[in-house]
């Protein structure tokens, strides 16, 4: 299985979350939401069309609305290659955090 970066694992998780409104705009607000951190909205739109021509996504046009001036977003779908990919990462994720205590630091020990 290739690796994917964990921009891209986040990118399939967020379509798997978004269900049918999985599209660029809800994509980047879901993982600014989660991570807190500020990612470009094109940096979200680069790996999914990369994810898209590798086959771990599919995208359909939606209908043109007058809100975005008669164009139509761009919805994104996981295919069964993404569905695998992130049922393997979540197995290596798993198998590499294992065993690990989830130590608790004390006001003092923060650095």
């Amino acid at each position: 299985m290739e690796m994917l970066t964990k921009l891209e694992e986040m990118i399939l998780l967020s379509v798997w979350k978004l269900g049918d409104n999985a599209y660029g705009t809800t994509i980047y607000k879901h993982i600014h939401k989660i991570t807190e951190k500020k990612v470009s909205l094109g940096g979200v739109y680069c790996p999914l069309e990369r994810l898209t021509k590798k086959g771990y996504l599919t995208s359909f046009k939606g209908e043109a609305t007058e809100e975005r001036r008669g164009l139509s977003k761009r919805y994104y779908k996981l295919s069964g290659k993404g569905v695998r990919a992130l049922n393997k990462i979540k197995e290596i994720n798993e198998q590499m955090w294992d065993g690990y205590p989830g130590w608790q630091l004390s006001p003092g020990e923060i650095s």
